[in-house]
């Protein structure tokens, strides 16, 4: 049996061993330290979120509303500011539903409805194939992984040790977002607004290259509309070359062209049909 003397001697040795056996986390906030201000922390964000502004490849789409649920493969191409094509196949490769817009007019095929719609690019017509209704420079800027941001008038930062993770909030007038934002790549993982008819984001799956860190997994939720939409990235390209060509589309043989008005009505000659 150890002597007192032995006992004090070694339970110092033994508390020092363990701590070492299980070091804490280490904080990594890359090679600018930790932001302490949130102008400083929203212009990091800022350059992670420019160093991606155009992705390309196939997608696994889900989505959740009151009206039931539903899966797709998808073959996506997104560029800054406001460039989309969504393409959903079926089993055998042939497009169901083809979406293209420029941020200004769209153009959009839907193989069930055997109908080429044309119109203005609105949040409506925008929501015929995601059913998340925002404008054009909005949705772009989910597909490549950002979180559109209030502009603020006041704002409070707070670091969460425990989490690794920057906590932000940002005010205008009686509105509020919440961010959190994943050091060293300083990108946003999560964002939530007070105004509960807004879109909570979550960003995860994080790809990362010597140049770029990019979300390969979206999950969008609305409390108030009760619409979930999950996105998942596969065999993605960051910042490919991009043909301004793959955002525009002709209607196949035989399937009539039809023009919308901003809110989706059908239009004819001399008015709504």
């Amino acid at each position: 049996m150890p002597s007192n003397l032995q006992t004090r001697t070694l339970l110092p040795l033994l508390i020092a061993a363990s701590t070492l056996a299980c070091p804490g986390k280490r904080l990594d906030f890359g090679p600018d330290g930790e932001a302490n201000s949130p102008g400083e922390l929203l212009r990091r964000v800022a350059v992670a979120e420019s160093q991606v502004l155009s992705v390309k490849g196939e997608a696994k789409l889900k989505v959740a509303t009151p009206r039931g649920a539903a899966s797709a493969g998808l073959f996506v191409g997104v560029m800054h500011p406001a460039f989309v094509h969504l393409e959903a196949l079926d089993f055998f490769g042939r497009p169901q539903v083809l979406l293209v817009t420029d941020g200004e007019r769209f153009s959009l095929y839907d193989a069930q409805a055997s109908k080429f719609y044309r119109g203005p690019a609105s949040p409506t017509n925008l929501a015929r194939v995601l059913p998340i209704v925002l404008p054009p420079p909005e949705l772009t800027a989910l597909l490549l992984g950002r979180a559109p941001r209030l502009d603020a008038d006041s704002s409070e930062l707070s670091f969460d040790r425990d989490a690794g993770l920057y906590r932000l909030t940002l005010h205008r007038g009686a509105l509020t977002q919440r961010l959190e934002v994943q050091p060293p790549e300083y990108r946003v993982v999560h964002s939530a607004f007070s105004d509960t008819s807004a879109y909570e984001v979550w960003f995860d799956s994080f790809l990362n290259t010597p140049t770029a860190s990019f979300p390969q997994h979206a999950v969008m939720a609305s409390q108030a509309t009760q619409t979930r939409i999950e996105l998942t990235y596969k065999e993605l390209e960051l910042n490919p070359p991009v043909d301004l060509t793959l955002f525009e589309a002709l209607p196949p043989d035989h399937v009539p062209e039809v023009e919308v008005d901003a809110y989706g009505v059908e239009q004819r000659d001399g008015g709504p049909r």
